[in-house]
C-alpha cells in the first residue's frame, strides 16, 4: 500500500474509531474477484439505504459483517470511482456515478416494459387507479401509476414520491416479507417519522403479521386517507428486490365480493409474470 494511502487509511480509522476492531490476518486478508465485487455491491446497497442521512464506516461493518479494513478499501474505491460520495463528516451516500447510471436507462426501463401492461390491464378492469411500489431500504417510491377507467381518480401517490414502508398500501404489503427484527429496525431508524404518523412498532408489527397471514395488504381509511380503501400484493425479484401492486379505491366500493374479485386478479398477473405462487 502506498504511504499515501496508508496515511489515509490511518486518519479515517482514527475517526470511525467505534468501529468494532477484527484481528490482523481478518484485516489484511485480500478481497479478490467476484468475491470483492459482491461486497462492493453489498456495500452500495447498504448506503442507499441510509442513503438520506448518510451512514458511517462504522455502521456499514456492522450491517454487513466485514471487517473494517476491507469495507474502508472496498468504500474508497467506491469514493474514488464516484459511486459513493463521503463528506466532511465522514458521511457516505450515493455518488455522481450511481445516479448517472440510473438516468441513462433505456426508456420505458425493462422494469417498467414488464409491469405496465399489467397495471394498464388491472386499471381497465378494475377501474381503480393501480400503482407499481418498489422497495428502496427502509422506503418505498413510486415506479410507475396507471388511472383506472372509473371516472373517480384516487390519486394518492405520485410517480417517484417515496414513502416510508408501511405508510400506505403497497409498502405495507412488502412488510409480509420481513421478518420480526428487520420491521424493528427500521421502526427504530425512523421512528421520529413514523410517531409523526401515528405509527407506533406494535402497530408495524400487527399489520406485517396480518399481511402475511392473508397473503395481501388491505387498507381501510388509514394513512390519513379517510373514505379510501387500498388493496396491495407484495412480489419478490431476485434475492433482494421487493416490490408491490397496489391499488386506491373508494371504501364504498370495495366490499368483499370486489376484494375477492382483485385478489383473484392479481395473483393471475403475478402468476403470468412468474413472480406468483
Amino acid at each position: 500500500m502506498a504511504s499515501a494511502e496508508i496515511a489515509s487509511t490511518m486518519q479515517l480509522l482514527a475517526v470511525d474509531a467505534d468501529t468494532p476492531k477484527t484481528s490482523k490476518a481478518a484485516s489484511d486478508a485480500p478481497v479478490r474477484g467476484t468475491q470483492s465485487v459482491r461486497r462492493a455491491l453489498q456495500l452500495l446497497r447498504c448506503v442507499a439505504k441510509y442513503n438520506d442521512e448518510g451512514v458511517k464506516l462504522a455502521q456499514l461493518v456492522r450491517d454487513e459483517g466485514l471487517d473494517r479494513i476491507t469495507t474502508y478499501r472496498l468504500m474508497t474505491c467506491l469514493v474514488e470511482e464516484q459511486f459513493v460520495d463521503r463528506d466532511g463528516e465522514q458521511l457516505y451516500r450515493l455518488g455522481p456515478q450511481a445516479v448517472l447510471l440510473g438516468s441513462l436507462l433505456p426508456q420505458p426501463t425493462p422494469l417498467l416494459r414488464r409491469f405496465v401492461p399489467v397495471l394498464k390491464r388491472i386499471g381497465r378492469i378494475g377501474g381503480d387507479t393501480v400503482f407499481l411500489m418498489m422497495r428502496q431500504g427502509d422506503l418505498v417510491y413510486c415506479a410507475h401509476r396507471e388511472e383506472g377507467s372509473s371516472p373517480i381518480k384516487i390519486l394518492t401517490t405520485s410517480i417517484g414520491q417515496r414513502r416510508l414502508i408501511g405508510s400506505g398500501t403497497g409498502g405495507t404489503a412488502v412488510r409480509g416479507f420481513m421478518d420480526k427484527a428487520e420491521i424493528a429496525g427500521t421502526f427504530a431508524r425512523n421512528a421520529a417519522a413514523y410517531t409523526e404518523k401515528g405509527i407506533d412498532e406494535e402497530m408495524l408489527q400487527s399489520m406485517s403479521t396480518a399481511v402475511r397471514e392473508q397473503g395481501c395488504a388491505l387498507v381501510f381509511d388509514s394513512f390519513g386517507e379517510v373514505g379510501v380503501a387500498g388493496f396491495g400484493m407484495a412480489f419478490r425479484m431476485g434475492e433482494h428486490g421487493m416490490g408491490a401492486i397496489s391499488i386506491a379505491t373508494l371504501t364504498a366500493r370495495f366490499g368483499f365480493e370486489r376484494q375477492h374479485k382483485m385478489r383473484q386478479m392479481f395473483e393471475t398477473e403475478l402468476r403470468g409474470l412468474g413472480l406468483g405462487a
